[in-house]
């Protein structure tokens, strides 16, 4: 539902420095967004055949791929991607989508699949050109199995008492630094993790093309509180996002989770304030009072290290919410969609005024030509002359002196009564002056 509040931590990596609430205005945002593209760009393109074109290029080593099946997917409602086409690249690696069917107005994906990983670029409306040509390029890379390259950038540990539950989110930022860049995927796992004892069953979303939260399969290690997810870990900065609840009816909790990643700079953000953390790892950095929330930091932690933590206090009764906050403190500000929406929605809402406004103006001269020759109106027109020319006549005979005071008076008060009456049957009358009319010329 457009407007809604929903509480807790965001699953979104970038909602690391704003960890409370989000307005999901989504649907919102995509439907100003296509009302707004389908208003501009207007039947004759979105009804028009399309174009997609592009290149594989392979990262790794920078070169084209050539002979690569490259997928055409297009999102059908309650059944997922679909499958629109296939086609190989050519000796320079470029492939071209010219099948029936392709419109312009539709949003696509293109998939290529190297070494069992699969690669996509999007495709939206706003891509294709006034022909209904898109270019979009897809990048591949080779695999390696090799881990020495990952670490995590940034970690924000998120902890909100409510109730007799306890809920823990933990945000990683994992960084694929290899060079030549490479991505890596391992059959064993390619993130492990582990959580605490206390933990119930953790959930983990990956984020990935168009910022999109991306669910992700869990499998338990041999160790207690192990798991690991198989998602290949591409170049660049995966925000890989782990949630679970524990019980909080004692009001106590110990945070033993820890990475099997080195960690350059972790956050712990406490909900309500009033709860006391005491940890050789994190130190208290700030209070944020007017969101009820207590930040603590830690660097460079160690491979395998646990991000121990002593949890107790009173929980609070209500979920946890942030309007705003001073520079450098905790925030909550909308998402990219709720940002981007807002700003397409007003601007869809003033070009359809402004359309119904031509629209109106165009009307409203032929309402008003028709109007001016219909019998109705010409008999109005008619009574209002005759009246206007009663009360020039008795303006006349009174400046003459050949009426007196009391009957001009009382006259001319009718006359204009009259014509009051006539004016307000009718749309307004463009009359001539008085002079013109009695002397045509």
């Amino acid at each position: 539902m457009p407007g809604a509040i929903q509480y807790g931590w965001r699953e979104n990596h970038n909602s690391l420095r704003r960890p409370m609430i989000r307005l999901r205005t989504r649907p919102l945002a995509q439907f100003a967004l296509s009302m707004l593209l389908i208003f501009l760009l207007g039947p004759a393109i979105l009804f028009a055949q399309g174009r997609i074109e592009g290149k594989v290029i392979n990262g790794t080593n920078r070169r084209p791929m050539a002979n690569q099946k490259v997928l055409l997917l297009t999102p059908k409602p309650g059944e997922g991607m679909q499958l629109v086409a296939d086609t190989l690249t050519d000796a320079n690696g470029h492939f071209a989508f010219t099948q029936t069917g392709i419109a312009p107005g539709n949003m696509y994906l293109l998939q290529a699949n190297l070494q069992e990983v699969a690669y996509h670029a999007a495709v939206p409306p706003m891509q294709f050109d006034s022909s209904g040509n898109a270019n979009a390029d897809i990048t591949v890379y080779d695999s390696s199995h090799d881990a020495s390259a990952l670490r995590v950038r940034e970690l924000r540990v998120l902890l909100g008492a409510q109730g007799s539950k306890l809920r823990v989110q933990e945000e990683y930022q994992v960084d694929n630094s290899s060079s030549p860049a490479r991505t890596y995927s391992n059959t064993n796992g390619t993130f492990v993790f582990y959580v605490s004892p206390q933990a119930a069953e953790p959930t983990v979303s990956v984020t990935g093309l168009a910022n999109m939260a991306l669910p992700q399969a869990i499998a338990r290690g041999k160790a207690p509180g192990e798991y690991h997810i198989a998602y290949a870990l591409k170049p660049g900065v995966t925000p890989v996002t782990i949630s679970y609840d524990a019980d909080y009816s004692n009001t106590q909790f110990t945070l033993s989770d820890h990475s099997a990643l080195p960690i350059d700079q972790a956050s712990l953000f406490a909900f309500p304030s009033n709860l006391q953390v005491e940890s050789q790892v994190f130190k208290p950095t700030g209070l944020d009072t007017k969101n009820n929330i207590a930040k603590f930091e830690a660097e460079n932690i160690a491979r395998g290290t646990p991000l121990e933590a002593q949890v107790s206090g009173e929980a609070s009764a209500s979920p946890p919410v942030a309007d705003s906050a001073p520079e450098g403190e905790v925030k909550a500000v909308p998402n990219n969609m709720t940002r981007l929406g807002i700003p397409l929605f007003i601007c869809f809402l003033l070009i359809l005024l402004w359309a119904l406004g031509v629209r109106a103006s165009k009307e409203w001269g032929r309402w008003k030509d028709r109007q001016a020759s219909s019998p109705g109106r010409k008999q109005l027109e008619a009574k209002a002359d005759a009246l206007f020319n009663s009360l020039a006549d008795l303006d006349e005979l009174f400046a003459e002196g050949k009426i007196e005071k009391k009957k001009y008076w009382k006259e001319r008060l009718d006359l204009k009564a009259k014509l009051m009456a006539v004016l307000k049957k009718g749309p307004p009358i463009r009359n001539e002056p008085y002079a013109s009319r009695r002397n045509p010329r």
